[in-house]
């Protein structure tokens, strides 16, 4: 069976979350399906953390069962109880959607500015990803998926991994999937100072 994700985003006080679901731009819901860098799904999720460190999490529907911190990274991050609080937000039905009211958008359209230009910071680890760097060295050089590029941001933050059909299975950068789900993550114009540069990534086997 084909595992579905859903992206929550909290704004720091974690007084509101927003969700995005990839249908709603066009996109299908299977993990590595909607991953390719650059999509409107991707980039409506990028808004809302642009200058702005928010929690991000991309939920699988396969997350909630096992939930074991031994071996899923994404649980040595909050309790059980915890979790199944953001799972129930992201796969009940009392939370907004992506241009719904929620908190306040910094960048409401997904194409008013250039990922490929930014890095991906993580507060809580405090290191960053080179964005443009990050796609030099994950795109596909040859075969039929020449040119394609895995986003580090869904893979980074995925909840529930390896449970199905569309999920990151093997490959280069498996065991860094998942490693920063609900960490503060910004897409940020600027490195901040102090922060280690983290090479990652991500190629499918």
């Amino acid at each position: 069976m084909g595992q579905y994700y859903i992206a929550l985003v909290t704004d720091k006080n974690n007084k509101k979350t927003q969700k995005f679901h990839p249908h709603e731009f066009a996109e299908s819901a299977k993990l590595t399906d909607h991953s390719l860098i650059g999509n409107e799904f991707i980039q409506a999720v990028y808004s809302t953390i642009h200058n702005t460190p928010r929690k991000v999490a991309w939920i699988g529907d396969y997350s909630d069962e096992p939930y074991d911190p031994t071996t899923d990274v994404y649980a040595q991050a909050l309790s059980r109880k915890e979790f199944m609080k953001m799972y129930k937000i992201a796969w009940g039905e009392d939370t907004l959607f992506y241009g719904e009211e929620g908190f306040e958008l910094n960048n409401s359209e997904p194409d008013e500015y250039d990922t490929k230009v930014t890095y991906l910071v993580n507060h809580d680890l405090k290191c960053y990803i080179d964005i443009a760097a990050y796609i030099e060295r994950s795109t596909i050089q040859e075969g039929e998926m020449k040119g394609n590029c895995l986003d580090p941001l869904p893979l980074l933050t995925a909840c529930g991994n390896n449970r199905g059909c569309g999920d990151f299975r093997s490959g280069i950068g498996f065991d860094d999937v998942g490693k920063w789900a609900f960490h503060r993550i910004e897409c940020a114009d600027q490195i901040p100072e102090g922060y280690d540069l983290m090479d990652c990534c991500f190629i499918e086997a």
